[in-house]
């Protein structure tokens, strides 16, 4: 099976987002790129994460052509393809129906940095894509403006979406917006509006975090 790991990893991605809740049934859809061979593995269209299995992942070019595979990939391929043709260092993208996520998805205010733990991932606010229709190009184009040069997006009324040099980076920035969605909404619940952190602070954690958090040998 071609780029097998790959396909893997794509899987094994949509299996966690079903076991962390951000996700149930065939909604939201993942994709990573393979560097070696400009191709992309993405989860088809309409078939349960639970029921799927790996070589169900489909693989396509940069365009959208099915390279291999039996399945259409997913209907939003456009919201991925767009970021792999036009960012360099975006190597996988997740789209999930993350609850607390969505739920800011239905103001147009960004979603606020309040936890270190979350500037690291994301380096600033999120911001909110206006409203398209789900698999038009004119989402991918609102999705990919409103990202700009950073990791995470949510669309109005859908979702979220997030990228990544590799999938466990998008991944992480999955969880650090639902993390920081769910606790703006539960301090909203008990009457506190929590301050965003400075955007100097958000920005030297970010750069400190790619600076210096891998794994060093002791010694």
């Amino acid at each position: 099976m071609k780029l097998q790991s790959t396909r893997e990893q794509v899987y094994e991605t949509a299996l966690r987002m079903v076991a962390d809740g951000i996700a149930h049934g065939a909604q939201g859809n993942i994709s990573a790129l393979d560097a070696e061979t400009g191709l992309i593995a993405i989860t088809p269209s309409a078939i349960p994460y639970l029921k799927m299995k790996v070589e169900d992942i489909v693989l396509v070019d940069r365009q959208g052509n099915v390279v291999d595979g039996k399945w259409r990939p997913t209907s939003e391929i456009a919201c991925h393809l767009v970021f792999y043709q036009r960012r360099a260092d975006v190597g996988a993208v997740v789209h999930s129906h993350a609850p607390y996520s969505t739920l800011f998805g239905l103001k147009d205010t960004p979603l606020p940095m309040i936890l270190t733990e979350a500037a690291t991932c994301l380096g600033g606010s999120v911001p909110v894509a206006p409203y398209r229709r789900p698999g038009t190009p004119e989402l991918a184009q609102v999705v990919y403006e409103s990202t700009g040069s950073g990791v995470s997006v949510i669309m109005a009324r859908h979702g979220l979406l997030t990228v990544g040099a590799n999938l466990a980076e998008a991944y992480d920035s999955t969880m650090a917006v639902e993390t920081t969605a769910r606790l703006v909404w539960m301090a909203k619940a008990m009457g506190m509006y929590p301050q965003p952190m400075e955007e100097d602070e958000v920005a030297d954690v970010r750069r400190i975090y790619l600076e210096k958090y891998h794994p060093t040998r002791n010694q």
